[in-house]
């Protein structure tokens, strides 16, 4: 028996059941992500080390290749959680600047554009660690999500481990 129709339950015409498109993942929508920690104050921007109380930025990246991208709209939200590595407390990112919008892509339209950039800049003292140091497992998380809230695409990407030490 052919499935019958969500959006037409009671059609007549509506016999032969639906047909399911296929399409190729790697034609129609491909995506890139990347995120970076840079530490601003070092000629090494990929520096894994930096001071709780120099400023830093994070930078979310997404690039999205195919024709099905530019009919797509939703909510882009981006995080990066710290996971310590010792007694000190795990935390997104986010939680500790709730008020920055470039955690997130609001409104975002494929037809308007299909290369997405957000960074996060980090004050001095945001990161607060309990002794002089303290290592933290990084993992960046993205997601896009459709107008119902659900979420259509979600990825991570495992970073690298970041010490955060007193001064500088």
């Amino acid at each position: 028996m052919p499935e019958k129709s969500v959006c037409w339950p009671d059609d007549p015409d509506y016999l032969d059941g639906k047909t399911e498109i296929e399409l190729p993942p790697e034609h129609f929508t491909k995506v890139f992500w990347d995120t970076d920690i840079l530490d601003l104050d070092d000629k090494d921007l990929s520096d894994t080390i930096i001071g709780t109380e120099q400023v830093f930025q994070v930078r979310f990246r997404v690039e999205l290749r195919g024709r099905l991208w530019r009919c797509i709209t939703g909510d882009w939200l981006f995080d990066v959680g710290f996971t310590s590595i010792g007694p000190g407390p795990s935390f997104y990112l986010s939680s500790l600047l709730p008020g920055n919008p470039n955690f997130g892509y609001p409104g975002w339209r494929g037809c308007d554009t299909l290369c997405i950039e957000r960074i996060v800049e980090v004050p001095p003292g945001t990161i607060q660690i309990e002794g002089d140091t303290e290592v933290f497992e990084t993992a960046a998380k993205v997601e896009l999500r459709c107008c119902d809230g659900h979420i259509a695409v979600a990825g991570y990407e495992a970073l690298e481990e970041y010490q955060f030490f007193r001064g500088a």
